[in-house]
């Protein structure tokens, strides 16, 4: 990549992320504190954004992509219709909060964030695509490695700044952090004037280097062409990725507004905003690190290794979140966060890249984008938040049952592993297959556990701190369900994902 295309592409990330934090962190906090939502409720603010964006950017923005070519114009419509949108969704929730209709003033956030991202959504696309474009397989993942980390700088300085004009929910209802964030998206589309509309834009330049990326996107687009009577992509191995991360995405980020929520419970940290955004600051700043060792670790160990690793931290970080001590532990859980989140990201994008043709590349990175996006809020809105809603200030009945429904499926899980790994004879197999066998020995299990365990739950916090403690050991579950189906049923050509040459290695695995 050219070292001018990479500082435009460097000023507009730090600067959407600068934004994004700023805006975002606290947002979650506001609606739950300030305007008094269920922990469902607060979820939607990220769910039905998120799905209208990822309709938008399959259905719509990738089919325009790929038939016009204009990723930059993409980018640069979204983000004044975003930055227009956001003053608009400020008065209309004003309104009604000044006419102390709070949840009214809550759902004109959430609605109108919604019809905002469907437009915004062109900006994500078109970003994903440039990327592509404008980057050789052999550099791309070094290259999101350090936007990740430029990232992560603007992220800690917008949440630095959030933690001081949050002002306990005046900096949402005076319209503070509105204003900023409109304010940046504008003044960021100044700096992607610098940069082409796409690869088609290169071929008119004279640059050496520029002139060797086109020829690399022209030949992948000549091989296919050459070979289309008997070339496939491998869009099997495509779903086989993109459904891996929906589950591990879904499972690390339902939680991401119940951790939040937890630490600044009286019955755990009584954490302050201040101390909030730091939690969110050491996530930044392990981007930051990620971000910068990322290349090396995955030209080293591999894509497909690096990979791993991220889902293999998750993991860990999130089976140990419920058992936090103290909120050191919390700063450790977050920093984890922030390697997985660039190891995962980083290299599930280059493995992408190398399956999905250049022809193709709009419509299949807006559903790759899905798995991120729309994961930000569909496990709270489906999974944890109703959890959670159902077990604060609840009994112990109802923490009893949650309790056994939760051993039955860590049984549920161990068993798959177990019959994977072991020869267990087919009559024995079968029995403790049937739903007779299995529910009756996950209820003599449930009944010499459940109870004592609960019971020691409830007099360790109060039901409340209970309820998000649930949240986080059901997302190291989804989390671990994808980290095995990753390990353990790999189709037949996985390898396609993990060498440098796609088209190349199609064409041989088609041969």
């Amino acid at each position: 990549m050219k070292r001018k295309h990479f500082a435009s592409l460097s000023i507009f990330q730090i600067m959407a992320m600068f934004r994004r934090g700023i805006f975002y962190f606290f947002l979650s906090i506001y609606l739950k504190e300030y305007l008094h939502v269920s922990n469902t409720e607060m979820t939607l603010f990220a769910t039905l954004p998120m799905i209208a964006n990822i309709a938008s950017q399959s259905g719509l923005w990738g089919r325009i992509s790929d038939k016009f070519k204009k990723r930059r114009l993409l980018i640069v419509f979204g983000e004044l219709y975003a930055a227009i949108g956001y003053l608009v969704v400020y008065w209309i929730h004003k309104g009604y909060e000044k006419e102390g209709a709070l949840r009214a003033a809550a759902f004109a956030i959430i609605i109108g964030f919604t019809i905002v991202e469907a437009g915004w959504s062109s900006s994500n696309l078109g970003w994903s695509t440039l990327i592509a474009d404008l980057t050789r397989d052999s550099e791309r993942s070094r290259i999101m490695g350090l936007l990740q980390f430029i990232g992560g700088i603007g992220n800690i300085l917008g949440v630095t700044a959030s933690g001081f004009l949050y002002l306990g929910g005046k900096g949402f209802s005076e319209g503070y952090l509105f204003f900023i964030s409109s304010g940046i998206m504008i003044f960021s589309i100044v700096a992607l004037f610098m940069i082409p509309e796409s690869y088609a834009d290169l071929e008119k330049s004279d640059d050496k280097e520029i002139v060797e990326l086109v020829e690399e996107q022209q030949n992948m687009i000549r091989e296919a062409k050459e070979n289309s009577g008997s070339f496939k992509w491998e869009w099997k191995v495509f779903v086989w990725l993109l459904v891996i991360l929906a589950i591990i995405n879904i499972g690390g980020n339902s939680i991401n507004q119940m951790v939040n929520i937890h630490v600044r419970l009286p019955s755990t940290f009584n954490a302050s905003d201040i101390i909030v955004a730091q939690l969110r600051n050491t996530t930044n700043i392990s981007m930051i690190i990620a971000g910068l060792v990322i290349g090396f670790l995955a030209k080293k160990f591999g894509d497909g290794k690096m990979l791993l690793a991220g889902f293999v931290l998750a993991f860990i970080g999130t089976i140990a979140l419920p058992f936090a001590p103290s909120i050191v532990f919390v700063f450790v859980y977050m920093a984890t966060r922030g390697f997985t989140r660039v190891w995962v990201q980083t290299t599930a994008y280059s493995m992408v890249n190398r399956v999905v043709p250049l022809e193709k590349r709009g419509r299949m990175m807006g559903y790759y984008n899905a798995t991120f996006y729309l994961s930000w809020g569909l496990g709270g809105t489906i999974l944890t938040g109703p959890i959670a809603d159902a077990i604060v200030g609840s009994n112990l009945i109802v923490i009893l049952t949650y309790t056994i429904l939760g051993i039955i499926a860590v049984g549920a899980w161990s068993f798959l592993i177990i019959s994977k790994f072991t020869n267990i004879r087919s009559k024995m197999k079968l029995f403790i297959g049937t739903a007779i066998g299995w529910f009756g020995l996950s209820g003599v299990l449930a009944a010499f556990v459940a109870k004592s365990f609960a019971s020691f739950v409830i007099s360790y916090g109060s039901s409340d701190s209970y309820a998000y403690k649930v949240t986080f050991l059901i997302a190291a579950v989804l989390i671990a369900i994808g980290t095995l189906t990753y390990i353990l049923y790999r189709p037949k050509k996985y390898n396609v994902l993990i060498l440098d040459k796609a088209v190349g290695t199609l064409n041989e695995a088609n041969s």
